[in-house]
């Protein structure tokens, strides 16, 4: 560490950036080509793999958008004789004549001859006689034809991500089969002759594994698929064997023992199997990260072994990964600058993510702000349970004080959206 005017530098004239390791990561990366057709129902979360051409135009008639009366608009001058009712579902007469009305109920096909529908509300009833009050503008509350989509064109390109909203819409348009890209597979493991599995007793020097239970959650999406390959011991045997466990996977994801300065047969048995890249990254939590291709044509990520910095090096570079593999883009949501409450220190020379708490003040001034969580070290997992967003310090900061606009990541940036 340097140090300036009395300041601790943090700064590592090795590393690189957060953006560089991602751009590193999604240029090495080749997209999934392999796809399936599956049923809409079972497609939530997952990614369009061809474009999905409407076969119909939508609305497929001339709809009301609201309960009314059908009318020509240029006899809205004159009273109009009731002569039928059109309701959704049951359209009445096809067409209707000069100087009569239909009562039409929103989405009720609105018949030939009629341009206008006049909402209830502006009409006075005398019997069978409909008496307009207010002259209504041509094409008033009426839904022309393919203004949701037309017949023949791109419903969804490629590429999109089925959400809510692309269900509703494929839905709307008679589709009950998409085809999409398969799911991705990646295999999770973790290392360390420490390590125990959380149903067994510990024994001196043992933790428990927290690592694999919170990077396969993090992962529980429904475009992948996980398989859990457990903990493997800091042996050139153990590691050999987890790795031939491999071949099948499309990502490989491992945490702990292979970062710079672990052991030398773990980056010895990373370099016989492919082309490996151990970085150095300006942020914090989570400097250490390993990346590469492997032999059997998978990629290859090796995070930090604290449960923190695994968790944020998962976000920041794995999970952007997994996007660009199945096919989309990765999540473009802005941050928030939020007020902080309280104080935060920091060591300038890297871009550091403490863990935070957005709240909501109902006092005189309400408002939302920002708090930690506590204790920012790298192992502390109840920081992270407590936490419901990131608080981003830039590289250069050396903290902020109460009261400060503070860049803030709320959590369900990180999520997939249901819209």
């Amino acid at each position: 560490m340097n140090h300036t005017s009395g300041v601790i530098n943090d700064a590592d004239p090795s590393a690189i950036t957060i953006e560089q390791a991602r751009s590193r990561v999604l240029e090495n990366l080749a997209r999934i080509r392999e796809t399936q057709t599956i049923d809409v129902s079972a497609a939530l979360g997952r990614v369009v793999a061809v474009d999905i051409i409407s076969p119909m135009s939508v609305p497929s008639f001339r709809a009301s958008a609201m309960d009314g009366y059908a009318v020509r608009a240029s006899d809205c001058t004159r009273p109009l004789k009731r002569v039928g009712q059109s309701l959704a579902g049951h359209p009445g007469d096809d067409h209707l004549s000069a100087n009569t009305t239909q009562r039409i109920t929103t989405g009720a096909r609105v018949p030939d001859g009629a341009d206008t529908v006049v909402q209830q509300e502006n009409v006075e009833l005398q019997g069978d006689t409909v008496i307009v009050l207010k002259q209504p503008q041509v094409g008033l509350h009426v839904r022309v034809p393919g203004t949701d989509s037309q017949s023949g064109s791109v419903l969804l390109r490629a590429g999109v991500r089925i959400g809510a909203a692309e269900t509703g819409l494929l839905a709307a348009h008679g589709i009950t089969r998409v085809t999409v890209v398969r799911k991705l597979r990646i295999s999770v493991f973790s290392t360390g002759d420490e390590l125990v599995e959380a149903s067994l007793d510990l024994e001196r020097g043992q933790i428990y594994d927290a690592n694999r239970a919170l990077l396969q959650a993090l992962l529980d999406e429904p475009s992948c698929h996980v398989t859990d390959l457990g903990i493997i011991k800091d042996s050139i045997n153990d590691l050999q064997n987890v790795f031939d466990a491999t071949h099948e996977a499309d990502l490989v994801l491992s945490s702990g023992g292979v970062s710079v300065g672990d052991a030398d047969h773990v980056k010895t048995v990373l370099e016989s199997r492919g082309k490996i890249s151990l970085w150095k990254i300006a942020m914090k939590p989570g400097r250490p990260l390993t990346f590469g291709l492997l032999d059997a044509g998978n990629v290859f990520f090796g995070l930090p072994g604290n449960p923190v910095s695994a968790a944020l090096t998962c976000l920041l570079f794995v999970k952007p990964a997994i996007a660009y593999l199945c096919g989309t883009q990765p999540d473009l949501v802005p941050p928030l600058q939020l007020v902080l409450r309280g104080s935060l220190s920091k060591n300038p020379g890297r871009v550091e993510y403490q863990r935070a708490r957005m709240v909501f003040s109902t006092s005189a001034n309400p408002q939302w702000s920002v708090t930690t969580t506590g204790l920012q070290d790298s192992h502390v997992l109840s920081s992270l349970h407590k936490a419901n967003c990131l608080i981003e310090l830039p590289v250069h900061s050396t903290g902020a004080s109460d009261g400060d606009l503070v860049t803030v990541i709320p959590f369900s940036h990180f999520s997939r959206p249901v819209l």
